[in-house]
């Protein structure tokens, strides 16, 4: 997790100082990885797991205050899971599982590379299936790519992409990780205010850097040319050209609060599978009034960013995944949803969730409970699968379930 210019690791000499926002950062990815390799093992026949971690900006692994960087951190948090994992499944009776996990470790400067190989000694977690890198991220994701196929026929792994900026994880680099890769998971970080400062159109570069077309970086400074121009103006354009981009079929776009900065970033996380969404919107929540979001609450949650709620960055009226940020989203949810089965007539809840799941800054279980007001109104009726058994409560809802329209004549449209 290097910053430019800002951290800088030397052995035998004074660590750097972590910022408190990118410890809630360390502390999701902490969970994340744990949640995620529980999840790969919950098959009681499956005997072998196999995964690829890379961490595109490693730093040296140690901060001030002995707190343990994103490589450390991750592979104490795989270690112990996995001893976890066995536990379980021996008091199961299950296959013992055999963890196949391979760690890359990138840091293009020399001296923090070299307190990294240091610190994952010291820590006693270097091992054959550690790999530290010296260089770019960029000029090794060829290597990895190829080398993570060979491994996995499927590509299984998460990269970690935690940059200073904007430029060293460039866009359309992730889109190649997609591109390659069936199975796999990018969580980024991107600072959205550095890259509306740096914009020019003396200096495109940095746009065609990132993988935007001609017609996207003109949109783009058309609106910083406007009279009216607002940073909530820009934020969509460019959120929009990176998901559009990338092209992964599930992400989460929120911003990180800084309690030293107003400067703000997004995290994005992108995959290849609902649940995994699903479940790093969950650590969203978990960390309350750590991210941030600032637009609407129910469906395309990025309205926030229109005429409608003009000028919100910065302001109180952020998202702020609270109890009043749930009862907001359950409320608005309650009003759109119906709406979305009058059309279908039909849908099951799986089909609903997966089509609406980019546009909502809420859980599952938060859009199961959206659904109990239809349900007790007679609005909607919710069957099972083979549509010979009721759900009388939301939170008896299963995927394959059917959400039937049954009419409701004060339904508004408006």
């Amino acid at each position: 997790m290097a910053k430019v210019n800002k951290y800088e690791w030397i052995i035998g000499e004074e660590l750097p100082q972590i910022d408190e926002h990118s410890i809630v950062k360390l502390e999701i990815l902490e969970r994340y990885v744990e949640i995620y390799l529980r999840y790969l093992s919950n098959n009681p026949f499956q005997s072998n797991l196999k995964l690829n971690i890379i961490d595109g900006f490693s730093g040296g692994g140690i901060y001030k205050g002995n707190i343990l960087g994103s490589p450390l951190r991750i592979k104490q948090t795989i270690e112990k899971t996995k001893k976890i994992i066995t536990f379980e499944r021996e008091q199961s009776n299950c296959m013992p599982m055999n963890f196949d996990i391979d760690y890359r470790f990138i840091e293009k400067k020399k001296n923090t590379y070299n307190f990294l190989e240091y610190s994952l000694k010291e820590y006693n977690l270097y091992c054959d299936k550690t790999k530290c890198i010296l260089g770019e991220f960029t000029s090794y994701l060829d290597a990895i790519i190829l080398e993570t196929k060979t491994k996995t026929r499927s590509g299984r792994s998460i990269f970690i992409l935690d940059q200073y900026g904007y430029a060293d994880a460039p866009i359309k680099s992730i889109k190649k990780i997609f591109q390659e890769l069936d199975s796999t998971e990018v969580i980024l970080t991107f600072s959205i205010d550095s890259l509306i400062d740096y914009l020019s159109k003396e200096n495109t570069k940095v746009l065609e850097n990132q993988g935007l077309t001609k017609n996207e970086i003109e949109k783009i400074f058309d609106e910083k040319d406007d009279n009216d121009f607002s940073r909530s103006k820009i934020q969509p354009i460019i959120y929009k050209i990176i998901v559009q981009q990338v092209n992964a079929p599930y992400y989460t776009p929120f911003f990180i609060k800084s309690d030293v900065s107003n400067r703000a970033y997004w995290l994005f996380h992108f995959s290849t599978h609902p649940t995994a969404r699903d479940e790093m919107m969950k650590l969203h929540w978990e960390k309350q009034n750590t991210f941030i979001h600032y637009g609407g609450a129910g469906l395309k949650m990025l309205i926030g960013y229109s005429g409608e709620y003009k000028n919100t960055l910065f302001k109180n009226e952020a998202y702020e995944f609270n109890d009043f940020s749930k009862e907001k989203s359950i409320d608005t949810l309650s009003k759109e949803i119906p709406r979305m089965i009058h059309t279908s007539k039909e849908i099951t809840f799986e089909t609903l969730k997966n089509s609406i799941i980019n546009e909502t800054p809420v859980t599952e279980n938060i859009l199961r409970e959206s659904l109990s007001n239809s349900l007790e109104s007679g609005e909607i009726e919710i069957k099972s699968a083979d549509k010979l058994s009721k759900r009388k409560k939301f939170t008896t809802i299963k995927k394959d379930d059917f959400l039937i329209w049954k009419g409701q004549k004060q339904l508004s449209f408006f």
